[in-house]
């Protein structure tokens, strides 16, 4: 992603990775656990560690920070999320086996004798190991070389305690040759979720792994879950950041721009309860509403926050655990036991309370209330919420309530439902959050929607992904076609369009890896959902998350496909933004506009025949036939 040395740098909470990003926008947030990492990595020591934080918590930038240290280290590198070719025992096994082979063969480690043999996967024809692993390690190049892999996963899934002893002979041998203990990193753990079934599948090479130094990247639930590693395992946790780190990091991505924005941070960093990634969210909508819709301070505080609430906060009726809620409202904290509690009611709603961001864990407990974790109540659910006043409120804050009382646009666009008692209607109130997401109001036309994303899609500095949602598909191609026409009379942005049908007997995420095998920043993936996806399709997709991060990207999904999506991705659903189109969408757009912009990218291009001229050509033609 293109950063400006002193300009505004706004993204979705994307993490940082290059070195150019750490020196630019870097926040040391977390002293004593960046301290235990870096003893972790500098220790010889065999010992395996649990690395937690809740989504956003920014566990992955801090990773990448320490890590950057110690390249000179024997690190193993395996992203259980993202470079798998399926989500089951064999397919984990065989990335596990494929990145420690690599390792072992970059210092010229022995292979042979350690337990596997080429021989044992006909499927993958080659006579070298080297090819082997990059063939097990790389995504396919077709769906032919995805079914080969497959049957190398079958064969894996049968031998898996094979394959587990011939990783441990090949790190032994590799800590032989290089006189250091070899550290794995297992990332990615922390998107799947506990008790799925690519989660149950993965557990016996999470087993494994912790008898090996290994660092595992998890969410703060796994943290509860040791015997899912082994019991006792040594655990860092990453609670919320403190105020003024986040000052600084709103500052950093403002650049030279942060004293005319400054007056916003102390709420911004209320509302974001202490999480890095809904603070930079908040921030770049709060930006948007002030400076390219010209709204007021209070308002642009509003919108912000009912947008990316609406965009994080997915909140099923009926599994909404409204009674926790409530206790953890007025303890401030909530037991750690919870979260295994024999009452699966129970412990599902304590895991889905903190996996889904609807509570946030601000910190370990005290030594004198052990098992007390203190947490919040997420603030874009919290501000929705009449709960009893038990703390006075900043004037700014009775300010930004009262013109959101005024305006029927709460932080999550909801009015509270009571009973005759005046007290919380929970069933109804749950009714409305389940149903916010998609109200009259949130709906836009092509006018507004191109006000929305144009600063992420027409921009060469940041790469968004954005879903649009429509009830009618017959608009889908002009609004796609519309679009990217408008976008390349800012800048060249080519187009590629990804159809992916879901369903039995279908593989629409192997099909969208091998589409993105060639990873282009500068390129416009715009990507239809359609068919009916299985939880498993839809699970595997959260998984690979990670995979999106720096692209541009324009995802369609049938407004009642995405309400069934959303609750399965909790992560994914963390990179994008969502908006609907309305069903008058074209009102405020004339052909006379859309020949003028034909006329503009036709004289500032050399080609031929431009992208954009043909995108909006089909536009007019949709325009002509529909009457204009």
């Amino acid at each position: 992603m293109k950063r400006r040395a002193y300009g505004i740098n706004l993204d979705d909470g994307v993490p940082l990775s290059t070195d150019g990003e750490f020196r630019l926008l870097y926040v040391p947030c977390n002293p004593e656990v960046t301290a235990c990492l870096q003893g972790w990595f500098a220790d010889e020591t065999q010992e395996s560690l649990l690395l937690g934080g809740q989504i956003g918590s920014g566990k992955t930038t801090l990773l990448k920070e320490v890590s950057r240290s110690f390249i000179d280290a024997q690190v193993i590198p395996v992203r259980f999320d993202t470079d798998l070719i399926e989500p089951s025992e064999g397919g984990y096994c065989m990335l596990l086996f494929g990145r420690i082979l690599q390792a072992c063969l970059k210092v010229e480690v022995e292979v042979e004798g350690c337990g596997i043999a080429l021989a044992d996967f006909p499927s993958v024809d080659t006579d070298s190991w080297h090819t082997f692993a990059n063939k097990v390690t790389s995504r396919p190049s077709s769906l032919q070389e995805a079914g080969r892999l497959r049957d190398v996963c079958a064969v894996m899934t049968e031998n898996a305690e094979l394959v587990c002893r011939s990783c441990d002979q090949l790190l032994d041998r590799l800590r032989d040759r290089t006189l250091r203990e070899p550290i794995i990193i297992a990332e990615g753990v922390d998107k799947f979720t506990l008790g799925t079934p690519g989660y149950f599948s993965l557990k016996d090479t999470l087993n494994f792994l912790a008898k090996r130094k290994t660092l595992f990247e998890v969410n703060a639930v796994h943290l509860f879950q040791e015997q899912d590693f082994r019991p006792g395992i040594r655990k860092l946790f990453i609670g919320g950041i403190a105020s003024d780190n986040l000052v600084q990091m709103l500052r950093k991505r403002l650049g030279s721009y942060a004293p005319v924005y400054q007056d916003a941070f102390s709420l911004i960093i209320e509302y974001s309860g202490g999480n890095a990634r809904q603070a930079l969210r908040l921030l770049n909508a709060y930006y948007f509403c002030l400076a390219q819709r010209k709204n007021d301070h209070t308002s642009a505080i509003c919108k912000a926050c009912h947008q990316v609430g609406k965009d994080l906060l997915n909140i099923p009726y009926g599994r909404f655990p409204a009674d926790i809620l409530n206790v953890v409202k007025h303890d401030g904290y909530i037991e750690g036991s919870l979260f295994n509690d024999d009452k699966r009611e129970i412990r599902d709603g304590a895991n889905d309370a903190v996996y889904h961001n609807w509570l946030f864990v601000q910190r370990e407990p005290g030594p004198v209330t052990p098992t007390r974790w203190p947490v919040i109540i997420n603030p874009l659910i919290d501000v929705a919420i009449k709960w009893e006043v038990d703390a006075p409120q900043t004037p700014e804050e009775k300010v930004v309530r009262k013109w959101a009382s005024d305006h029927d646009i709460s932080p999550l666009g909801l009015n509270i439902p009571v009973n005759d008692n005046g007290e919380p209607a929970w069933y109804k109130f749950w009714e409305e959050i389940e149903s916010s997401s998609f109200s009259d109001r949130d709906a836009l036309n092509i006018v507004g929607l191109i006000e929305e994303i144009a600063a992420g899609l027409f921009g060469v500095e940041r790469q968004d992904r954005i879903i649009i949602t429509y009830q009618d598909r017959k608009n889908l191609e002009a609004v796609r076609d519309f679009l990217v026409g408008e976008a390349n009379t800012y800048e060249h942005f080519p187009c590629e369009e990804i159809t992916l049908e879901g369903g039995e007997g279908l593989e629409p995420v192997i099909e969208l890896l091998i589409r993105l095998a060639d990873r282009d920043p500068n390129r416009i993936y715009s990507v239809e959902l359609t068919g009916k996806w299985t939880v498993a399709q839809l699970r595997d997709l959260e998984h690979r998350r990670d995979i999106f991060d720096n692209l541009q990207m324009l995802w369609w999904i049938q407004q009642d496909d995405l309400k069934r999506y959303l609750r399965f991705w909790p992560q994914l659903r963390q990179f994008f933004r969502i908006y609907r189109l309305e069903d008058e969408l074209w009102r405020g757009i004339t052909m006379e506009e859309i020949q003028a912009d034909i006329d503009f990218i036709k004289e500032m291009s050399d080609e031929s025949d431009p992208e954009g001229v043909r995108r909006l050509r089909n536009v007019l033609v949709y325009l002509k036939e529909g009457g204009g």
